[in-house]
């Protein structure tokens, strides 16, 4: 039976992903009364997909706060090592450790973003707040009264003063609001990411691989191999408890992922087993291969759990926070900014626009409400719209350092004589400042 929604409600949050909970959660252990809070999605439980896949130190942080990161961490993998490579050496590595000295959390918690909604959701109902699905916004109009009548494709109405929009990258809210979205450099939406990474495969796979037989993966470390038609990621979801969630597997179950030169064609809808064989082994690390003429002990894909074709692009809205259908509307995560997945920065901004998100809010509404009648109407919304710039600030950051990563690594990987651009890369990643000043950004500490 699907549940109805509230007539009324103080908030409104739509999209119930990880940034839609960490607000709810956030809101809620800043005071705001889980009554007076809805939140909805519009799909099923269960059928989001699973994309997003590492927590950075900056975003434990911010879990942490609202009791969030201990279970995360239970069941994530401790990344402590971060390499970037060729098909048959390491061009560079790091580790986390560098940073152990500015946070308690010195590592990238490797992690299936399914997992980590089902956290967050079940800290959600902890704390007395259930996800209404599948509820989809149509509309949004000022009504009588003070809020903003949200429209529902199953014909609800609901009044809400504040409305969250972390409805994902296509958010209704975003374009009922007629905020523009774009990217910053003003370059074509299709055209907003390198052509050699605009179009990618990531797959849930197991493998026929000891995790002992691999240091970076028995690390939980995050593993980049670039080829000359591009990059190949393969990395675990988590300890095996996360597989059998996820698929119920007993195996570790990892995820791949590789992209697809536009000059090669569209790669498939769904991706079949022998096309993610293939490109696992002419792209991934030598000793990963299943050929065994290059490799003596082959590796094979033993089961694809789910795969899935993506296209990447670098947008942002122009503004994050708007008063509009009379009412106040707020956008985190996807809804306000997307990039290249380079460096898994989407889902920790994201998560971090949602935690800072809670006492801001929180506080505007106790000032309002002891606010005189009589200046009612005139409330200050300065420390909202100041939020909302820092965060888009933020975004535009982080747009900016994917960028200069995926221009980077194009650049390093492109065939020239003698590859020289390897070798200098080779000797920078040699010196502990470039290893620190990497781990630094990966971190997320430096652009909370």
């Amino acid at each position: 039976m699907i549940a109805s929604l509230p007539s009324e409600t103080q908030i409104l949050i739509c999209g119930a992903g990880p940034t839609g909970l960490a607000a709810a959660i956030s809101l809620i252990c800043n005071g705001i009364n889980p009554s007076r809070l809805t939140i909805v999605d519009g799909a099923e439980k269960g059928t989001n997909t699973s994309r997003a896949i590492v927590i950075h130190a900056a975003t434990l942080e911010a879990l942490d706060t609202y009791g969030c990161a201990t279970k995360l961490i239970e069941l994530g993998v401790k990344g402590t090592r971060w390499r970037f490579g060729d098909r048959t050496s390491a061009i560079f590595e790091t580790d986390f450790s560098y940073i152990s000295s500015y946070t308690k959390f010195p590592f990238a918690l490797v992690l299936s973003q399914t997992a980590t909604e089902h956290i967050l959701e079940e800290r959600l109902n902890e704390l007395g707040v259930n996800v209404v699905r599948p509820k989809s916004v149509i509309g949004m109009q000022e009504g009588a009264g003070k809020g903003i009548d949200v429209l529902f494709e199953s014909g609800e109405t609901v009044k809400a003063e504040h409305v969250i929009g972390a409805d994902g990258a296509k958010s209704a809210i975003r374009q009922l609001c007629g905020i523009h979205f774009a990217d910053p450099d003003g370059i074509a939406f299709d055209d907003s990411v390198n052509d050699r990474v605009a179009q990618m495969v990531l797959a849930d796979v197991s493998l026929s691989l000891p995790e002992s037989q691999d240091p970076i993966l028995a690390t939980g470390g995050i593993s980049l191999t670039a080829s000359e038609t591009g990059m190949f990621l393969l990395v675990p979801l988590g300890k095996p408890a996360v597989g059998e969630m996820l698929y119920n597997s007993t195996e570790t179950v990892y995820r791949l992922g590789f992209n697809v030169p536009r000059n090669l064609g569209e790669p498939p809808s769904q991706p079949s087993m022998e096309y993610i064989q293939a490109n696992f082994s002419e792209r991934g690390p030598i000793y990963l291969s299943s050929d065994s003429q290059v490799n003596p002990r082959p590796v094979q894909i033993t089961k694809v759990h789910w795969a899935t074709r993506v296209r990447t692009h670098s947008a942002i809205a122009d503004v994050f926070f708007k008063q509009a259908h009379g009412g106040l509307v707020f956008l985190v995560g996807d809804a306000a900014h997307i990039h290249s997945p380079a460096g898994g920065q989407g889902m920790n901004l994201g998560l971090r626009d949602a935690s800072g998100l809670g006492p801001i809010l929180a506080d505007y509404i106790r000032k309002t409400e002891q606010q005189p009648l009589a200046e009612a109407g005139q409330e200050d919304t300065s420390a909202l719209a100041r939020y909302a710039a820092e965060r888009r600030e933020r975004g535009l950051g982080i747009i900016k350092m994917t960028k200069g990563f995926m221009g980077a690594a194009d650049f390093v990987t492109k065939p020239r004589l003698f590859n020289w651009p390897v070798w200098i890369l080779r000797l920078v990643g040699r010196l502990p400042p470039f290893k620190s000043r990497t781990v630094w950004q990966l971190s997320g500490l430096g652009n909370r």
